[in-house]
């Protein structure tokens, strides 16, 4: 009988700490489902205050906005321009033209008028200016941005402005022509080739007196080749040939002339879109001023001339073929002895009329 009574006691006592142990377990687990809880909320918050852009170059940064719609695209760019890493404020712009309407009011024009203004780092605002190229009518301050990035001691950047000062888009922008053709007198002479090239295809007429001051008394066979480069382009301008200035037709037959020829002068690129025929309706424009014996003549004698640089003279000839005959053709042949040379006039014979 007492070792019957031994026993219940045991088991009270056994049974008595289960329902403890019990108790113990179901008061832990709130705590441990509020812990997972608060562990959840730390990881969402955490995934909000990431950065977007972590680890994010061109590539990633234009597969990212492929996938979004326009809202979501310039939410990303807008965030990306106001970054405070100049690697991350870049990627917008990289490769990229910006057209904005004429008054913008909108954040993102805020947002690249405040990089024109006030960026610091080189790579960033030289982007700025590139990607802005066409906006300088938005309004007055982004041609200002641009007026005093044509003045900046780095060139690359003196370079991008250019690109919005001396642009067909912003012709109506006041003022714009006096800042432009301040270029001819930059410090380095790309910029100076450059700007003259651009000024002569974009018809500046304020800049051409100088231009043809340039073409004139000039020796600077770089200087020359941008120059005539634009000028091609207003009478001679291949595939389009929509136009043909009697000045600027002019202007070509006398550099062509200019002497003492050598490695640039005349340069093979200037003569280069005379190799392709002209379309009627250039013919119509030109029939006129158009005198094809005078140039002709010009081009045999680069061709005679064995101080002109090698791929000039066979420009040349190629260039008579469109532009003369195979009598011309043959006359240069008789007048040369270069070997080579004449190879290149037999085979222009097959395209000569």
């Amino acid at each position: 009988m007492k070792k019957l009574f031994f026993l219940a006691i045991i088991s009270l006592f056994v049974f008595g700490a289960c329902d403890k142990k019990d108790e113990a377990t179901n008061d832990a687990k709130p705590e441990a489902a509020a812990g997972d809880e608060a562990a959840k909320a730390d990881e969402a918050k955490a995934d909000e205050n990431k950065d977007p852009f972590e680890g994010m170059d061109k590539k990633k940064f234009d597969a990212a906005v492929n996938e979004m719609t326009n809202d979501e695209r310039n939410a990303f760019e807008l965030k990306a321009l106001k970054h405070s890493d100049p690697k991350v404020r870049i990627l917008p712009m990289i490769q990229m033209t910006y057209n904005l309407e004429k008054g913008s009011k909108s954040e993102k024009a805020d947002a690249l008028l405040n990089i024109l203004q006030n960026e610091t780092d080189l790579d960033v605002l030289e982007a700025a200016l590139r990607s802005n190229m066409n906006n300088l009518n938005v309004s007055n301050d982004f041609f200002e941005a641009y007026k005093k990035a044509a003045t900046h001691e780095d060139v690359k950047i003196r370079k991008a402005a250019m690109n919005g000062l001396i642009n067909s888009n912003n012709s109506s922008v006041e003022g714009i022509e006096e800042v432009a053709v301040k270029f001819l007198d930059d410090a380095d002479a790309g910029v100076r080739a450059d700007a003259c090239k651009n000024l002569a295809h974009n018809k500046f007429a304020s800049a051409m007196p100088k231009i043809e001051e340039i073409l004139k008394s000039s020796d600077d066979a770089k200087l020359l080749e941008g120059c005539m480069k634009g000028i091609m382009d207003q009478w001679y301008y291949a595939p389009f040939f929509k136009e043909f200035d009697a000045k600027a037709y002019q202007l070509t037959l006398d550099y062509f002339k200019k002497t003492p020829r050598g490695k640039d002068l005349p340069s093979w690129s200037v003569i280069s879109p005379l190799q392709k025929a002209p379309k009627d309706e250039w013919k119509e424009l030109a029939k006129k001023d158009f005198k094809a014996k005078d140039l002709v003549a010009a081009l045999s004698d680069i061709v005679k001339d064995e101080n002109a640089d090698k791929m000039a003279r066979e420009y040349a000839i190629n260039a008579i073929a469109i532009q003369g005959s195979k009598a011309d053709l043959t006359a240069l042949d008789k007048a040369i002895k270069d070997d080579k040379l004449k190879e290149k006039i037999a085979k222009a014979m097959e395209k000569a009329q």
